[in-house]
């Protein structure tokens, strides 16, 4: 498994939206989240139809935190990518009309926590493209038991972890996970992306997946 970086943007104006989405880019970044957690939805989606426009090879993805899961799946908008902090009921989802990539809450920070891990991850599989799990609140990572835990109940099913993030762990979740959110450990205060902190963590990434290949050819 190839774990991938998606750089999380949280719009404040169109314009640091794309000032974001072009240093992305620059450094070979081929997934992007857009949340509006200083906009609307609207203002958001318009956000994110400017960007998928400019940069159509772009894969685009957004988070309407003021819509809860069930109203979210039902917009048709043209985006890659929906990332919604709940998780769904089998009921709710069978109205999904989104034909994008869903990520959906599983153990998530800020929302009901399950009581039964192995059932939520089986609703999970039936529920979501990919199973989105955090740390216990904005910028805090995730513990490895939790992490390992879920990956073992979803089997093969995919799986993203949504906070705290950062240059000092991403080495113990790298293979576990198939993406790594990323938001707090590259962006300043601003909602800026620091070029060379987003450049940090690829790197480590590249590095960590060629001594990987190096070890599984010795293997072989």
């Amino acid at each position: 498994m190839k774990t991938e970086i998606i750089p999380v943007i949280h719009m404040i104006n169109q314009n640091q939206v794309l000032t974001n989405v072009r240093t992305c880019i620059s450094c070979g970044i081929k997934k992007v989240f857009i949340i509006n957690h200083q906009t609307t939805s609207d203002e958001l989606i318009k956000c994110a139809n400017v960007v998928k426009d400019t940069y159509p090879e772009l894969w685009v993805g957004i988070n309407m935190l003021d819509k809860y899961v069930e109203d979210a799946i039902l917009y048709e908008f043209p985006f890659d990518g929906l990332w919604c902090d709940q998780s769904i009921s089998l009921e709710d989802y069978k109205h999904r009309k989104f034909q994008g990539m869903l990520f959906t809450g599983l153990a998530f920070k800020y929302q009901p926590q399950p009581k039964d891990i192995e059932l939520a991850c089986k609703e999970s599989i039936l529920t979501s493209d990919v199973s989105t799990t955090s740390g216990p609140g904005t910028g805090k990572a995730a513990g490895l038991s939790k992490i390992l835990e879920l990956r073992k109940n979803l089997g093969d099913h995919p799986m993203a972890i949504a906070s705290g993030v950062s240059i000092d762990n991403i080495t113990i979740y790298n293979d576990i996970v198939d993406y790594l959110l990323v938001a707090s450990s590259i962006t300043s205060r601003s909602e800026i992306i620091y070029q060379d902190k987003l450049e940090e963590l690829l790197e480590k990434i590249a590095e960590l997946e060629k001594r990987i290949d190096e070890i599984g050819s010795k293997i072989k």
